[in-house]
């Protein structure tokens, strides 16, 4: 009897040490709080985490299939101005009864309105019109090889029978009607009907490469290892990051059942490489879904280390527990449940968070840290901001300068005034000047170009000014050899010279003379506008001045924009400086640094 007391749980706990009922008693309440704590903040964590990158890439996917349905959109566009251009261009010739319309003119006459409107329309690879004897018209010679299977294709029974609406063909690979048979092009097709008559004229065919829509989202993702797919209502893969996945269906199973016919807009596939978080996307002009797909085991890496952190944390505790659990738990816990606190705070969004600094110990010095980095945050939050809205701005800025609708229209009327007056040769002149123009301008994308292409557009810019204003001023460049393969920023000299003609000779009522030089001093490059036009008041002038200076609006876009675009590029010792007199002219030098590419 006395050996079973010996041994009952109350009397065998009453007879221990009250340093192990400590133990004893703060063991199982810190090991399984932390645990459960471990457990719960893996799930939670792994939920919000899944969820931000649902969000994240829902974000993304509207992105992408904004500028897919965008991109569908101007090739519509594209092929209803091709209608109109094509219509009036074989009505005329037709109601010609002279005879003198040739075979080789009518042709230059259809394929300059099919590169014109790829010219427009970047987003079409290939544009071609096939008449009604069958005879095609490219935008470049590959299109119209092996015409004569375009009869036979399909293609022209479907335009046929479509009533003059626009009609999608879908994505494959064809050896007619293309620039390249390896790539896969999505087609529009059109039948253009004499407004007049109701007779058939001829159908146009506009091409859209797949690599046109791949580009879009390998430019968007920002997810590690984030893929994405479009599929078309049949089940076939119509556009992939990887080209072999390209106009296969989609195998059998879950996925497709879930592409083809799932209300629910995501998706935890298992695939063998490993679990797959999978996003739908519609995109309504085609009935296509973009498919997202990110690596499960990618979102959850962060999160199984947290929980590793927390269950070495956790026995970490425990041994302070055991070693002074009421001390430590004042002089630790507390601070860390504050300091938990304000993370989640900022976890949540909320940056505005302060921690009150009691103590000089390691607790303080973290408290301290975590204020300093809060400011830093905030600090570097406000100038990422602004960084991206100048940086925004001037992008703008050179969109607008590089499209110059308003030249592009004036030069244009131009041309149609040459033709009328029969001076042939200025209209060609004219034409090419415009073409070379905006080539520079466009410049396959680059921000910089070398100093002798930027002389280049600011030639043809001339050429056609002078055409416009031959009795209001001439011009001269004097550039240095030496200095011609400097890089600058493309758009530097012409809205300079623009500004000088319009500002300064065309209001001077004389005729007046634009100059432009360029030299090497040191190793820095000197070019200098230079007009005789009206000049600037000294006050105009100042305000100008401190407009570059950025303490003021811009009163002239033009001037400031090529200013901080310079400083943008090579620094704040580089720029514009500007000297005038009222009546007596204008000269503008920049200071750029000598570079070459």
């Amino acid at each position: 009897m006395k050996f079973i007391d010996r041994f009952h749980p109350a009397k065998w706990f009453g007879r221990v040490l009250i340093r192990k009922k400590i133990m004893f008693v703060y063991i199982p309440l810190i090991i399984l709080p932390l645990f459960l704590l471990g457990f719960v903040s893996y799930r939670v964590y792994t939920d919000a985490i899944v969820k931000k990158t649902v969000n994240s890439i829902s974000d993304n996917s509207t992105l992408i299939t904004t500028l897919i349905n965008s991109m569908l959109t101007n090739t519509e566009s594209a092929v209803n101005i091709l209608t109109l251009n094509l219509n009036k261009v074989i009505v005329e010739k037709h109601s010609d009864n002279s005879g003198q319309v040739s075979d080789l003119h009518l042709y230059t006459q259809i394929t300059n309105q099919l590169s014109y409107a790829l010219l427009i329309f970047p987003d079409v690879d290939s544009a071609a019109f096939i008449s009604t004897n069958g005879v095609v018209y490219g935008s470049n010679l590959e299109m119209e090889r092996n015409a004569d299977r375009v009869a036979t294709s399909g293609m022209i029974s479907r335009l046929e029978h479509s009533r003059g609406s626009n009609v999608w063909f879908p994505m494959e690979r064809r050896s007619y009607l293309v620039s390249s048979p390896e790539q896969p092009v999505l087609s529009l097709g059109k039948r253009i009907v004499n407004i007049n008559t109701g007779e058939t004229l001829g159908y146009v065919i506009l091409n859209v490469r797949e690599d046109a829509f791949s580009n879009i989202y390998r430019n968007i993702g920002a997810i590690q290892d984030e893929s994405y797919i479009i599929v078309n209502p049949d089940g076939v893969v119509v556009s992939a990051m990887a080209e072999s996945e390209v106009l296969h269906p989609l195998p059998e199973g879950a996925l497709r059942n879930w592409v083809m016919g799932s209300e629910e807009q995501n998706l935890l596939q298992s695939s063998p490489s490993g679990r797959m978080l999978l996003v739908r996307a519609d995109i309504s002009k085609l009935g296509w879904k973009l498919i997202s797909m990110v690596p499960y085991n990618h979102l959850i890496a962060d999160t199984k280390t947290i929980t590793q952190l927390i269950i070495i944390m956790g026995f970490v505790c425990l041994l302070f527990a055991v070693l002074g659990a009421g001390m430590l738990s004042n002089l630790i816990a507390k601070p860390i449940i504050n300091l938990s606190r304000h993370m989640k705070h900022v976890n949540e969004g909320n940056l505005d968070q302060y921690l009150e600094v009691q103590s000089r110990d390691e607790i303080g010095i973290l408290a301290s840290g975590f204020n300093i980095m809060m400011n830093r945050v905030e600090e570097l939050l406000s100038n990422i901001g602004q960084e991206q809205r100048e940086k925004r701005e001037y992008e703008l800025a050179l969109i607008q300068a590089q499209i110059k609708p308003h030249f592009l229209y004036n030069t244009l009327d131009v041309i149609y005034t040459l033709s009328e007056m029969g001076r042939s040769r200025d209209v060609q002149r004219t034409t090419k000047a415009l073409a070379d123009f905006y080539r520079v301008v466009l410049s396959n994308g680059r921000d910089q170009i070398s100093l002798q292409e930027e002389l280049n557009s600011v030639r043809d810019y001339l050429s056609i000014q002078q055409i416009r204003y031959s009795d209001v001023f001439d011009f001269r460049i004097e550039i240095e050899p030496e200095i011609l393969s400097c890089i600058i920023p493309k758009l530097t000299v012409q809205p300079l010279v623009e500004n000088a003609i319009y500002h300064g000779l065309k209001t001077k009522g004389t005729f007046g003379e634009l100059t432009i030089i360029g030299y090497m001093e040191e190793d820095r490059v000197i070019l200098k506008i230079k007009d005789d036009g009206v000049g600037m008041s000294e006050e105009r002038l100042h305000t100008l001045e401190t407009a570059m200076k950025g303490q003021e609006k811009p009163v002239g876009y033009g001037i400031s924009s090529v200013h901080e675009r310079i400083r943008l590029y090579f620094g704040y010792e580089y720029g514009l400086h500007i000297t005038s007199e009222l009546g007596q002219g204008t000269e503008i030098a920049l200071d750029l640094p000598y570079r070459v590419s």
